[in-house]
């Protein structure tokens, strides 16, 4: 795999993105209209199941991006303790949860220098991602 950078770090699952995800929302429309032409029990506990298929796959996706962040921000906290032997608890407050997200993409060196520079707090996170020159890569991501 290249070097990950600005331009390619988003990760895309195609069993996830382009397969599951389309294949459950065009399913909705057509149980739908089944119900509308076939008033019974079968179309409505299709229709039904077409969504409840749609919802689970979209909050055990939530779900484990959530549990990601957590773990992305106790990694941060500690690689900024490892790198200045100070808390970053006390800095959070500074920064979104979506700030945070994308400092996690800092060098060890850069790390440091965002989170101490001011004009990093008023910064998009597309906007920090955009100035990291040297990328710590996460490949791990949900």
């Amino acid at each position: 795999m290249e070097k990950q950078s600005y331009i390619n770090h988003v990760r895309v699952h195609p069993m996830y993105h382009y397969f599951a995800v389309p294949f459950s929302l065009a399913l909705i429309p057509v149980a739908l209209v089944n119900t509308f032409f076939r008033f019974d029990l079968t179309s409505i506990v299709l229709a039904l199941s077409s969504v409840l298929l749609h919802l689970s796959l979209f909050l055990s996706r939530d779900y484990a991006k959530k549990n990601q962040d957590r773990i992305i921000r106790v990694e941060l906290r500690l690689r900024y303790y490892m790198l200045t032997n100070q808390r970053l608890d006390e800095l959070e407050g500074h920064f979104s949860t979506a700030q945070l997200l994308a400092l996690r993409f800092c060098s060890d060196e850069e790390l440091v220098e965002m989170v101490s520079n001011p004009t990093t707090k008023s910064k998009t996170p597309t906007q920090i991602k955009q100035s990291i020159i040297q990328w710590h890569a996460d490949l791990m991501r949900v």
